[in-house]
């Protein structure tokens, strides 16, 4: 489909869409021209054969989501942020006993394989340059593995060691 038909198409059911979108009282003006640029590149790969279920599908697609995103981020005025910047002297004894918790976690990972785990050595490798700064991007170019791995070592570590925290 065109970019010409793709619009004519827009044009002759946008009404229709809209109506549909209120009458489940989620319409939203930019999510719907989000999904209108998001529909125009699938429309690119797949035909589009009923386009106000396909419209209304991407549409609540993109609501869903953005309803996950804000429920799971609290968004922070400028005070609740200085809150959490810790920039003054008074907290360096906060943030040194923090670094040694993190420590006794890193060293009890590394001196405890997990049963079943097939490459402790690796995953220690990695849980290490995480720490020091590097992404997982650098991490999979440094140790010659791919992005998929590191992001599987990173999870299965920060899992374990959110449960070794609890009582270490």
């Amino acid at each position: 489909m065109n970019e010409n038909d793709f619009a004519n198409s827009y044009l002759q059911h946008e009404e229709t869409i809209k109506k549909v979108l209120r009458s489940k009282k989620i319409y939203d003006e930019d999510l719907l021209h989000d999904t209108y640029i998001a529909l125009y590149e699938h429309s690119q790969q797949a035909e589009i054969r009923d386009y106000v279920n396909t419209f209304v599908s991407f549409y609540m697609t993109r609501h869903l989501r953005r309803e996950e995103h804000e429920s799971n981020y609290d968004c922070c005025d400028d005070r609740q942020l200085l809150h959490y910047d810790r920039a003054d002297e008074s907290d360096l004894a906060y943030r040194e006993a923090v670094g040694r918790k993190m420590d006794r976690l890193l060293r009890y990972y590394v001196s405890h394989p997990q049963k079943g785990e097939r490459n402790h050595q690796r995953a220690c490798k990695v849980l290490r340059l995480y720490c020091q700064g590097y992404n997982e991007v650098e991490i999979s170019n440094k140790l010659k593995i791919s992005q998929q791995a590191v992001s599987q070592h990173l999870e299965r570590a920060i899992a374990r060691l959110k449960l070794v925290a609890k009582w270490l």
